[in-house]
């Protein structure tokens, strides 16, 4: 992406970056924003062995209406918090986000098998959901407060998307692609997926799993702010993608 052309920040802190996830979407959207980071991941939901949440934490997440166990700014400050105990907590920046599909309070994570993905797309089908997506910052730059201990900083992303009423062949053609398999809900916005949304009205980036609008804020607040400003190279990747920004973009980046 030629980025030469955009309105750039300089950072003010010489701390690391890291994004503790593993996922490819998240990490090309972060690299959207200009900053140099590492990636470390965590595997803490997989392992189970999940640490009692300090009430200070319980008590800063954001409203949303699925269990605790499956709130996506809980899982992000999972880990986060995984992520800083991995490196003896070594001063550094800390990202995390995680993200859940929700129809009518259900919530859709990755599908099991092909037969789950037919199942959850003929559930979306012709209908509006919300994605969520948690985020969570951690930064020794980042004054304690109840609200915040460590310096954690716990955000939110709700977005609506309305999917195209799909017949069975549509679905059945989409799963072969293979794309469903790791997304939630079944489908991935950025890709082919795309083709079966009729309408986002919130964060586009935040359904892809990275509402960057929120990470700026964040980031900026952690004494970290981006080189780029999240609108203006969110419609460049858009474009690059060979997808109307302006039909994407209803609302926040």
């Amino acid at each position: 992406m030629s980025q030469h052309s955009l309105p750039q920040y300089s950072t003010s802190t010489a701390l690391p970056l890291i994004l503790a996830s593993a996922s490819p979407r998240r990490r090309e959207l972060l690299a959207l924003l200009g900053l140099p980071f590492s990636i470390h991941t965590s595997d803490v939901e997989e392992r189970g062995d999940l640490a009692p949440v300090p009430a200070p934490i319980l008590a800063a997440l954001p409203p949303c209406p699925v269990p605790l166990d499956d709130h996506p700014t809980l899982r992000a400050w999972r880990k986060v918090a995984d992520v800083q105990a991995q490196r003896d907590h070594a001063p550094a920046v800390l990202l995390g986000a995680d993200t859940v599909v929700v129809l009518a309070g259900q919530v859709l994570n990755k599908p099991d098998d092909p037969d789950h993905a037919h199942w959850m797309l003929r559930q979306l089908s012709g209908k509006v959901h919300t994605v969520y997506t948690g985020v969570c910052v951690a930064a020794p730059t980042v004054a304690d407060s109840p609200a915040t201990p460590s310096g954690v900083q716990l955000a939110l992303s709700a977005n609506d998307v309305t999917i195209a009423p799909l017949d069975d062949a549509t679905i059945e053609a989409y799963i072969a692609t293979g794309e469903p398999r790791d997304k939630a809900g079944a489908y991935g916005i950025q890709g082919l997926g795309g083709r079966l949304v009729q309408q986002v009205q919130g964060s586009y980036s935040g359904v892809v799993g990275l509402p960057l609008g929120i990470v700026h804020s964040l980031l900026t607040h952690a004494g970290m702010p981006p080189v780029y400003e999240p609108l203006a190279v969110l419609r460049q990747w858009l474009e690059q993608q060979g997808k109307d920004p302006h039909a994407c973009l209803l609302a926040l980046p």
